[in-house]
């Protein structure tokens, strides 16, 4: 799904948290993209523009969670783990909150399990003449590009 429709945080996250808590539980979740905010700060990166950044709150629902069957302090680790190894943002943008969860007993073996995670992220555009973006007189299409960082800077001053 292109980044517009579900933030790409949003669509890792979702697959990781499918992968560890298994096919039983994973059924059982539903994720949606709210509350989204757009802060227009073009920056261009070389090989094409970060044209916008897009905030929104992720939020992953488990109906009946079998908490008996499987830690929620697992899920919870797992949900941590993954932001501090994927969301370099997070340290960038400070702002950001930390995921909130919320949980309701449904009965003696299941409960429902709403996390809610704030997302800071970038949607990349690249000139295309059959874009759909029409932007500063030219046509451009959302994908993801290559930054180029530059490893040694050589300064050359004179008196």
């Amino acid at each position: 799904m292109n980044q517009y429709q579900e933030g790409y945080k949003l669509r890792d996250l979702k697959a990781f948290l499918k992968q560890v808590v298994g096919d039983k539980i994973a059924k059982r979740m539903d994720c949606e993209m709210g509350s989204v905010q757009l802060m227009l700060n073009p920056k261009f990166q070389g090989q094409g523009y970060d044209l916008l950044y897009q905030r929104y709150v992720a939020e992953f629902l488990f109906d009946k969670f079998p908490f008996k069957e499987y830690s929620p302090a697992v899920l919870f680790s797992n949900v941590g783990a993954w932001l501090m190894d994927n969301d370099k943002e997070r340290e960038k943008f400070r702002e950001l909150d930390d995921p909130e969860i919320e949980v309701v007993i449904e009965d003696e073996s299941n409960a429902e399990v709403l996390i809610s995670i704030e997302f800071d992220e970038a949607i990349k555009v690249t000139e295309d003449p059959n874009g759909q973006i029409y932007w500063k007189g030219k046509r451009w299409k959302i994908e993801e590009y290559d930054v180029y960082v530059a490893n040694k800077v050589q300064v050359n001053t004179r008196a």
